[in-house]
């Protein structure tokens, strides 16, 4: 089965067990309700029951997506995934706020649900549950202004919160005791502690690795490749990226990079771009420096194929191509690939002298600067249009399209080359959103 297939299996598997699980828990709650005693603060009992319950399927379902995101990265990528888990969390915070709001609004209580008491331990954990959920999905939508280390521990609240809510369903709730809701969450908290030794166990892992810097390099005025030395063979396809994290006081954040050698190469390159403070960071590491690493990640990665494959580059979205070139060109490449790349000037074409040097019929370079000599150098003046892509770029409608730039950018070649006859299916985008 490929990788398309594979996703798209994963992903109905996934809609139909929260479907299946929601149509149980609901047939289950109301089957018991009583049709002589049906007010409305029973009809509202009756909700946040069944909310209180979906509320669980669907935020275990979250935790389970996150542990096993790095393992599913392989079908779907690691930036589809997080996406889809901070849109997903949004869906889980509608039942898990109706839950306490539908119990308080049939019993007409606001005290004895919104502060824990020694007395109700079960509903109390519930409470702080609630509570940690709330921390939880705060921290997540503010991850890009704490440390990656305070964020790391708020997540271990999921945990917490989990088995704090998993007592409270047991023993507060008035349906758990069904056969039918017990197969249910020994299924889930089964899934939830095979998730929790997989990422502890990958995280000792990455642990157990070093990563020391051989040097810095720049290539532009504002770009430069960071060198590393690891002590294990990193197995990474061209195209994959890292998350990089340099342990200094200041900077605990981690931030995504492609890397830009190949895997039988002796050092593992970045190539990055000057922006922001970690960036600043990273340009000044000296030799023997240690830095963090976690991946492999991402599946913009050259698919299988015979036929004729076009990258669009733009500004420093270079990177994953010069692996995905750079190793074709060492092991004998077997398809013809057509890069254009697109630059400023020529003082800012990233790897300039390495693209130079690439020879054979097998890759066919178009770039392109917007200012500065061009003519001397090959180089074609103007911006990447429809007309040019057209005129290189030969079949098409059976040619893969790869994209790596600015979102502005992608969006519109995307445009651009569905009105030249490209198949939908074959424009794969790379989708940093960090």
């Amino acid at each position: 089965m490929n990788r398309t297939a594979a996703a798209k299996a994963i992903k109905t598997a996934f809609g139909a067990f929260i479907a299946a699980s929601a149509l149980l828990i609901a047939y289950t709650v109301f089957s018991t309700a009583d049709s002589a005693d049906f007010t409305p603060s029973a009809f509202l009992y009756l909700l946040g029951r069944v909310s209180g319950l979906v509320g669980f399927v669907l935020l275990s379902s979250l935790i389970i997506s996150g542990d096993s995101a790095r393992y599913f990265d392989r079908y779907f990528g690691l930036d589809k995934i997080i996406k889809f888990h901070r849109w997903y969390s949004l869906v889980v915070a509608v039942f898990v706020i109706f839950h306490p709001v539908f119990i308080i609004l049939s019993y007409w209580d606001l005290f004895d649900y919104v502060i824990p008491r020694a007395s109700a331990i079960p509903l109390s954990l519930g409470i702080l549950g609630f509570y940690a959920y709330l921390t939880v999905e705060i921290s997540s939508r503010l991850a890009k202004m704490i440390s990656y280390k305070s964020w790391q521990y708020l997540h271990i609240l999921t945990y917490v919160l989990f088995f704090f809510t998993l007592y409270h369903a047991l023993f507060q709730g008035s349906d758990t005791m069904k056969p039918q809701i017990l197969v249910l969450f020994f299924l889930l908290s089964t899934a939830i502690l095979i998730g929790i030794a997989y990422r502890t166990s990958y995280k000792l892992r990455q642990r157990a690795y070093k990563h020391v810097v051989r040097g810095v390099k720049w290539e532009t005025k504002d770009t430069f490749t960071l060198e590393l030395e690891s002590s294990r063979n990193e197995a990474f396809i061209p195209g994959q990226f890292y998350f990089l994290r340099i342990e200094n006081k200041n900077l605990h954040a981690r931030h995504p990079f492609s890397v830009t050698s190949v895997p039988s190469g002796k050092s593992l390159d970045f190539t990055i771009k000057l922006k922001g403070p970690f960036t600043k960071a990273a340009s000044e590491l000296k030799p023997g420096d240690e830095v963090k690493l976690e991946g492999p990640f991402g599946i913009f990665t050259l698919e299988d194929g015979h036929d004729d494959a076009v990258f669009l580059a733009f500004g420093v979205g270079i990177t994953p191509f010069m692996s995905i070139i750079r190793d074709a060109s060492l092991s004998g490449a077997k398809r013809k690939f057509i890069l254009f790349y697109a630059s400023r000037s020529p003082e800012d074409i990233i790897f300039r002298e390495k693209l130079a040097s690439i020879k054979g019929d097998w890759l066919k370079q178009v770039i392109l600067v917007s200012s500065g000599a061009t003519a001397e150098n090959g180089y074609l003046s103007g911006r990447l249009e429809a007309g040019l892509i057209k005129k290189h770029a030969g079949d098409i409608e059976h040619t893969d399209f790869y994209l790596c730039g600015s979102e502005e950018v992608k969006a519109f070649m995307k445009k651009t080359l569905g009105e030249l006859g490209a198949r939908p299916h074959r424009i794969k985008n790379e989708e940093f959103f960090w």
